[in-house]
Protein backbone atom coordinates (compact mmCIF):
# COMPACT_ATOMS: atom_id res chain seq x y z
CA UNK A 1 0.00 0.00 0.00
CA UNK A 2 1.90 3.46 -1.09
CA UNK A 3 1.02 6.50 1.37
CA UNK A 4 1.74 10.08 0.68
CA UNK A 5 2.59 10.70 4.41
CA UNK A 6 4.35 8.06 6.63
CA UNK A 7 2.76 8.05 10.41
CA UNK A 8 -0.12 10.00 9.32
CA UNK A 9 -3.36 9.58 11.68
CA UNK A 10 -6.16 8.14 9.41
CA UNK A 11 -9.24 10.94 9.08
CA UNK A 12 -12.76 10.28 9.80
CA UNK A 13 -13.89 9.32 5.94
CA UNK A 14 -17.08 9.70 6.29
CA UNK A 15 -17.23 13.60 7.97
CA UNK A 16 -14.31 14.34 4.75
CA UNK A 17 -16.77 13.16 2.47
CA UNK A 18 -19.56 14.70 3.74
CA UNK A 19 -17.93 18.14 3.50
CA UNK A 20 -16.05 17.40 0.22
CA UNK A 21 -17.25 18.76 -3.42
CA UNK A 22 -17.07 15.34 -4.37
CA UNK A 23 -16.42 15.71 -8.29
CA UNK A 24 -16.27 13.31 -10.87
CA UNK A 25 -13.63 14.31 -13.63
CA UNK A 26 -14.92 12.29 -16.38
CA UNK A 27 -18.20 9.99 -16.92
CA UNK A 28 -20.75 9.01 -19.10
CA UNK A 29 -24.09 9.44 -18.04
CA UNK A 30 -25.75 9.93 -21.47
CA UNK A 31 -23.79 7.53 -23.26
CA UNK A 32 -26.24 4.35 -23.08
CA UNK A 33 -29.24 6.19 -21.62
CA UNK A 34 -29.27 8.57 -24.63
CA UNK A 35 -29.79 6.57 -27.12
CA UNK A 36 -31.90 3.77 -24.89
CA UNK A 37 -33.68 7.03 -23.78
CA UNK A 38 -33.71 5.91 -20.17
CA UNK A 39 -35.16 7.79 -17.74
CA UNK A 40 -31.85 8.60 -15.35
CA UNK A 41 -33.85 10.52 -12.49
CA UNK A 42 -35.19 6.84 -11.13
CA UNK A 43 -33.17 4.20 -10.34
CA UNK A 44 -31.44 1.88 -12.46
CA UNK A 45 -30.10 -1.88 -11.71
CA UNK A 46 -26.18 -0.89 -11.84
CA UNK A 47 -24.19 -4.00 -13.51
CA UNK A 48 -22.98 -7.06 -11.99
CA UNK A 49 -19.95 -7.56 -12.29
CA UNK A 50 -17.23 -4.67 -13.52
CA UNK A 51 -18.90 -4.02 -17.04
CA UNK A 52 -21.84 -4.64 -18.37
CA UNK A 53 -23.02 -2.47 -21.42
CA UNK A 54 -27.01 -2.31 -21.08
CA UNK A 55 -26.81 -1.92 -17.34
CA UNK A 56 -26.06 1.94 -15.59
CA UNK A 57 -23.58 2.58 -13.01
CA UNK A 58 -24.85 6.33 -13.08
CA UNK A 59 -28.65 7.85 -12.17
CA UNK A 60 -29.48 10.32 -10.56
CA UNK A 61 -30.39 8.72 -7.53
CA UNK A 62 -27.77 6.79 -6.88
CA UNK A 63 -25.22 9.94 -7.43
CA UNK A 64 -26.45 11.40 -4.50
CA UNK A 65 -26.27 8.54 -2.17
CA UNK A 66 -22.78 8.35 -3.31
CA UNK A 67 -22.33 12.14 -2.34
CA UNK A 68 -21.16 12.97 -5.65
CA UNK A 69 -21.75 16.76 -5.98
CA UNK A 70 -19.98 17.90 -9.65
CA UNK A 71 -20.50 15.65 -12.55
CA UNK A 72 -18.78 16.22 -15.84
CA UNK A 73 -21.21 14.91 -17.81
CA UNK A 74 -19.03 14.04 -20.96
CA UNK A 75 -21.27 13.44 -24.37
CA UNK A 76 -19.71 11.06 -26.76
CA UNK A 77 -20.90 9.76 -30.19
CA UNK A 78 -19.36 6.83 -32.59
CA UNK A 79 -18.98 7.60 -36.10
CA UNK A 80 -20.12 4.73 -37.52
CA UNK A 81 -23.49 4.35 -38.38
CA UNK A 82 -26.68 3.72 -37.34
CA UNK A 83 -25.86 6.61 -35.50
CA UNK A 84 -26.18 10.29 -36.65
CA UNK A 85 -23.78 12.43 -37.38
CA UNK A 86 -21.29 13.45 -34.31
CA UNK A 87 -21.79 17.36 -33.80
CA UNK A 88 -25.94 16.61 -33.75
CA UNK A 89 -25.55 13.69 -31.25
CA UNK A 90 -23.17 15.94 -28.92
CA UNK A 91 -26.03 18.44 -28.99
CA UNK A 92 -28.48 16.04 -28.43
CA UNK A 93 -26.82 14.22 -25.26
CA UNK A 94 -26.18 17.22 -23.83
CA UNK A 95 -30.06 17.97 -24.14
CA UNK A 96 -30.54 15.10 -22.66
CA UNK A 97 -28.68 15.63 -19.64
CA UNK A 98 -30.25 19.58 -19.32
CA UNK A 99 -33.47 17.73 -19.55
CA UNK A 100 -32.37 15.47 -16.51
CA UNK A 101 -31.98 18.17 -14.88
CA UNK A 102 -34.89 19.80 -15.36
CA UNK A 103 -36.87 16.78 -13.99
CA UNK A 104 -35.52 17.13 -10.92
CA UNK A 105 -35.02 20.87 -10.12
CA UNK A 106 -34.49 20.54 -6.70
CA UNK A 107 -31.97 17.89 -6.65
CA UNK A 108 -29.64 18.53 -9.67
CA UNK A 109 -28.56 21.66 -12.25
CA UNK A 110 -26.03 22.06 -15.38
CA UNK A 111 -23.78 25.03 -13.99
CA UNK A 112 -22.95 27.30 -16.75
CA UNK A 113 -19.09 29.47 -16.32
CA UNK A 114 -19.01 30.96 -12.98
CA UNK A 115 -21.73 29.08 -11.68
CA UNK A 116 -20.77 25.77 -10.07
CA UNK A 117 -20.10 27.25 -6.78
CA UNK A 118 -23.64 28.67 -6.87
CA UNK A 119 -25.46 25.75 -7.55
CA UNK A 120 -23.14 23.26 -4.59
CA UNK A 121 -24.33 26.38 -2.36
CA UNK A 122 -27.79 25.62 -2.96
CA UNK A 123 -27.62 21.91 -2.25
CA UNK A 124 -27.68 20.28 -5.47
CA UNK A 125 -25.57 18.94 -7.68
CA UNK A 126 -23.75 20.64 -10.59
CA UNK A 127 -23.69 19.29 -13.61
CA UNK A 128 -21.04 20.53 -16.88
CA UNK A 129 -20.42 19.21 -20.00
CA UNK A 130 -17.76 18.04 -22.12
CA UNK A 131 -16.90 16.04 -24.96
CA UNK A 132 -15.11 13.18 -25.51
CA UNK A 133 -13.24 13.34 -28.97
CA UNK A 134 -12.79 16.19 -31.40
CA UNK A 135 -14.88 13.95 -34.13
CA UNK A 136 -17.90 15.94 -32.69
CA UNK A 137 -16.30 18.98 -34.22
CA UNK A 138 -16.50 17.43 -37.91
CA UNK A 139 -13.17 19.47 -38.57
CA UNK A 140 -15.16 23.14 -37.53
CA UNK A 141 -14.51 25.78 -35.79
CA UNK A 142 -17.77 27.13 -35.74
CA UNK A 143 -19.02 23.94 -34.57
CA UNK A 144 -16.03 24.22 -31.53
CA UNK A 145 -17.72 27.93 -30.71
CA UNK A 146 -20.68 26.72 -30.64
CA UNK A 147 -20.55 23.78 -28.43
CA UNK A 148 -18.77 26.35 -26.15
CA UNK A 149 -21.17 28.30 -26.28
CA UNK A 150 -23.54 26.06 -25.26
CA UNK A 151 -21.76 25.27 -22.06
CA UNK A 152 -18.90 22.69 -22.94
CA UNK A 153 -16.00 22.94 -20.52
CA UNK A 154 -13.11 20.46 -22.10
CA UNK A 155 -12.69 18.55 -24.92
CA UNK A 156 -10.80 15.34 -25.36
CA UNK A 157 -8.71 15.88 -28.38
CA UNK A 158 -8.61 12.43 -29.70
CA UNK A 159 -10.07 9.18 -28.88
CA UNK A 160 -9.81 5.31 -30.47
CA UNK A 161 -8.46 6.52 -34.09
CA UNK A 162 -7.06 9.12 -35.74
CA UNK A 163 -9.57 12.26 -36.40
CA UNK A 164 -8.23 14.61 -37.77
CA UNK A 165 -6.99 16.84 -34.55
CA UNK A 166 -4.81 14.17 -33.19
CA UNK A 167 -3.38 10.47 -33.00
CA UNK A 168 -4.07 8.50 -30.25
CA UNK A 169 -2.25 6.26 -28.46
CA UNK A 170 -2.65 2.69 -29.65
CA UNK A 171 -5.18 0.63 -28.16
CA UNK A 172 -6.00 -3.29 -28.58
CA UNK A 173 -7.76 -3.32 -32.71
CA UNK A 174 -8.12 0.35 -32.65
CA UNK A 175 -4.10 0.36 -33.06
CA UNK A 176 -4.44 -0.06 -36.75
CA UNK A 177 -6.70 3.45 -37.46
CA UNK A 178 -4.34 5.62 -35.34
CA UNK A 179 -3.04 7.68 -38.27
CA UNK A 180 -0.10 10.67 -38.77
CA UNK A 181 1.68 10.88 -35.31
CA UNK A 182 1.39 14.29 -33.35
CA UNK A 183 -1.29 17.64 -33.64
CA UNK A 184 -2.28 18.10 -37.24
CA UNK A 185 -2.55 21.60 -38.38
CA UNK A 186 -5.93 21.73 -37.36
CA UNK A 187 -5.28 20.09 -34.17
CA UNK A 188 -3.54 23.03 -33.02
CA UNK A 189 -6.04 25.86 -34.62
CA UNK A 190 -8.23 23.73 -32.22
CA UNK A 191 -6.27 23.91 -29.15
CA UNK A 192 -5.71 27.61 -29.72
CA UNK A 193 -8.98 28.27 -30.31
CA UNK A 194 -10.12 26.09 -27.07
CA UNK A 195 -7.86 28.30 -25.21
CA UNK A 196 -9.31 31.57 -26.71
CA UNK A 197 -13.30 30.50 -25.59
CA UNK A 198 -11.95 28.80 -22.07
CA UNK A 199 -12.61 25.64 -23.20
CA UNK A 200 -10.07 23.36 -21.32
CA UNK A 201 -7.97 20.68 -23.59
CA UNK A 202 -8.00 17.32 -22.41
CA UNK A 203 -5.01 15.10 -23.12
CA UNK A 204 -6.83 11.68 -22.52
CA UNK A 205 -5.91 9.00 -24.90
CA UNK A 206 -3.04 11.45 -26.30
CA UNK A 207 -0.27 9.43 -28.02
CA UNK A 208 2.87 10.47 -26.78
CA UNK A 209 3.86 12.55 -29.92
CA UNK A 210 0.09 14.29 -29.76
CA UNK A 211 0.67 15.03 -25.93
CA UNK A 212 4.00 16.65 -26.33
CA UNK A 213 2.82 18.75 -29.55
CA UNK A 214 -0.12 19.79 -26.96
CA UNK A 215 1.76 20.78 -23.98
CA UNK A 216 4.14 22.39 -26.17
CA UNK A 217 2.03 24.96 -27.81
CA UNK A 218 -0.52 25.42 -23.97
CA UNK A 219 -1.17 28.33 -22.41
CA UNK A 220 -3.37 26.97 -19.93
CA UNK A 221 -3.71 24.17 -17.66
CA UNK A 222 -4.16 20.95 -18.79
CA UNK A 223 -6.03 17.85 -18.19
CA UNK A 224 -5.84 14.15 -18.36
CA UNK A 225 -9.59 13.65 -17.22
CA UNK A 226 -9.37 9.61 -16.75
CA UNK A 227 -6.19 7.61 -16.95
CA UNK A 228 -3.51 5.54 -15.20
CA UNK A 229 -0.04 5.31 -14.39
CA UNK A 230 2.75 3.67 -16.27
CA UNK A 231 4.00 2.58 -13.33
CA UNK A 232 1.26 0.26 -12.47
CA UNK A 233 0.52 -0.52 -16.35
CA UNK A 234 3.28 0.43 -18.83
CA UNK A 235 1.08 1.48 -21.82
CA UNK A 236 0.93 4.72 -24.20
CA UNK A 237 -3.06 5.33 -22.62
CA UNK A 238 -1.32 5.30 -18.99
CA UNK A 239 0.42 8.83 -18.82
CA UNK A 240 4.19 8.67 -17.75
CA UNK A 241 5.64 10.61 -14.49
CA UNK A 242 7.37 13.03 -16.96
CA UNK A 243 3.83 13.38 -18.54
CA UNK A 244 2.31 13.80 -14.97
CA UNK A 245 4.84 16.14 -14.02
CA UNK A 246 4.02 18.11 -17.36
CA UNK A 247 -0.06 18.71 -16.41
CA UNK A 248 1.09 19.77 -13.29
CA UNK A 249 3.60 22.51 -14.72
CA UNK A 250 0.70 23.74 -16.66
CA UNK A 251 -1.71 23.94 -13.53
CA UNK A 252 -3.72 21.53 -14.49
CA UNK A 253 -4.91 18.12 -13.20
CA UNK A 254 -4.91 14.49 -13.63
CA UNK A 255 -7.86 12.05 -12.69
CA UNK A 256 -7.39 8.76 -12.19
CA UNK A 257 -9.82 6.32 -13.84
CA UNK A 258 -11.79 3.25 -12.55
CA UNK A 259 -10.52 1.03 -15.68
CA UNK A 260 -8.92 -2.09 -13.97
CA UNK A 261 -6.83 -2.66 -17.00
CA UNK A 262 -5.36 0.62 -16.84
CA UNK A 263 -4.80 0.23 -12.87
CA UNK A 264 -3.60 -3.11 -13.02
CA UNK A 265 -2.02 -5.54 -16.28
CA UNK A 266 -4.28 -6.93 -18.00
CA UNK A 267 -5.17 -10.20 -16.91
CA UNK A 268 -5.34 -8.45 -12.98
CA UNK A 269 -8.51 -7.54 -11.70
CA UNK A 270 -7.73 -4.08 -9.79
CA UNK A 271 -9.51 -3.30 -6.26
CA UNK A 272 -10.04 0.61 -5.17
CA UNK A 273 -7.36 0.33 -3.34
CA UNK A 274 -5.15 0.44 -6.44
CA UNK A 275 -7.17 3.41 -7.42
CA UNK A 276 -5.94 4.80 -4.08
CA UNK A 277 -2.34 3.73 -4.89
CA UNK A 278 -2.77 5.47 -8.36
CA UNK A 279 -3.92 8.49 -6.59
CA UNK A 280 -0.59 8.25 -4.50
CA UNK A 281 1.00 7.94 -6.79
CA UNK A 282 0.21 10.66 -8.56
CA UNK A 283 0.51 13.12 -5.51
CA UNK A 284 4.13 11.90 -4.76
CA UNK A 285 5.28 12.87 -8.06
CA UNK A 286 2.79 16.41 -9.10
CA UNK A 287 1.26 17.24 -6.16
CA UNK A 288 -1.70 16.11 -4.39
CA UNK A 289 -3.31 19.45 -5.28
CA UNK A 290 -3.00 18.02 -9.40
CA UNK A 291 -4.74 14.72 -9.03
CA UNK A 292 -8.76 14.06 -8.74
CA UNK A 293 -11.05 11.47 -9.69
CA UNK A 294 -12.36 10.43 -12.91
CA UNK A 295 -14.31 7.40 -13.10
CA UNK A 296 -15.26 7.11 -16.96
CA UNK A 297 -18.30 5.45 -15.09
CA UNK A 298 -20.76 4.14 -18.11
CA UNK A 299 -17.83 4.55 -20.68
CA UNK A 300 -17.76 0.76 -21.40
CA UNK A 301 -14.79 0.23 -19.09
CA UNK A 302 -14.17 -2.73 -16.57
CA UNK A 303 -14.34 -0.54 -13.65
CA UNK A 304 -12.14 -2.01 -10.24
CA UNK A 305 -13.92 -3.61 -7.52
CA UNK A 306 -15.68 -1.72 -4.81
CA UNK A 307 -15.74 1.15 -7.39
CA UNK A 308 -18.08 0.03 -9.71
CA UNK A 309 -21.19 2.45 -9.91
CA UNK A 310 -22.64 5.32 -8.21
CA UNK A 311 -22.75 4.33 -4.69
CA UNK A 312 -19.59 3.42 -4.23
CA UNK A 313 -17.76 6.81 -4.53
CA UNK A 314 -17.12 6.89 -0.99
CA UNK A 315 -15.38 4.00 -1.20
CA UNK A 316 -12.52 6.18 -2.89
CA UNK A 317 -13.05 8.60 0.40
CA UNK A 318 -11.98 5.52 2.71
CA UNK A 319 -9.12 4.24 0.85
CA UNK A 320 -7.49 7.63 0.66
CA UNK A 321 -8.14 8.01 4.39
CA UNK A 322 -5.68 5.90 4.72
CA UNK A 323 -3.10 7.03 2.96
CA UNK A 324 -1.60 10.04 4.48
CA UNK A 325 -3.07 12.77 3.50
CA UNK A 326 -4.10 15.73 5.64
CA UNK A 327 -7.98 16.89 5.36
CA UNK A 328 -7.44 19.68 2.76
CA UNK A 329 -5.57 17.29 0.44
CA UNK A 330 -8.02 14.69 0.62
CA UNK A 331 -10.59 17.33 -0.01
CA UNK A 332 -8.67 18.77 -2.87
CA UNK A 333 -8.54 15.45 -4.73
CA UNK A 334 -12.01 14.51 -4.31
CA UNK A 335 -13.10 18.11 -5.95
CA UNK A 336 -11.55 20.86 -4.73
CA UNK A 337 -8.55 20.71 -6.75
CA UNK A 338 -11.73 20.13 -10.11
CA UNK A 339 -12.88 23.26 -8.71
CA UNK A 340 -9.77 24.98 -8.73
CA UNK A 341 -9.15 24.39 -12.73
CA UNK A 342 -12.59 24.91 -13.58
CA UNK A 343 -11.69 28.85 -12.18
CA UNK A 344 -14.55 27.89 -9.61
CA UNK A 345 -12.89 28.71 -6.27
Amino acid sequence: MLVFREGAPPLDAGEVHRSAAVADLHAHPGLTAYWLKRDLSREHRPPAHGYNPLRQQLDLPRMIQGGLRLLTACVYAPTVPPFPRPFGAALGAMQFVEDLCARAPSSAAVAGRGQVREVLASGRMAVIHAAEGGHHLEGSLEKLEQLAARGLRYLTLTHFVHNGIAQPAPLGPFSAFRGPPGLTHLGRRVVKRCEELRVLIDVSHCSDRSFADVAAIATRPLLATHTGFRRFHDTERNLSDEQLRTVARTGGLVGVITWSWLLRPRGLVADVEDLADAVVHGALVAGPEHVGIGTDFDGYVWSARRIREARHYPAITDALSRRGFSQAELRGILGGNYLRVLAEE
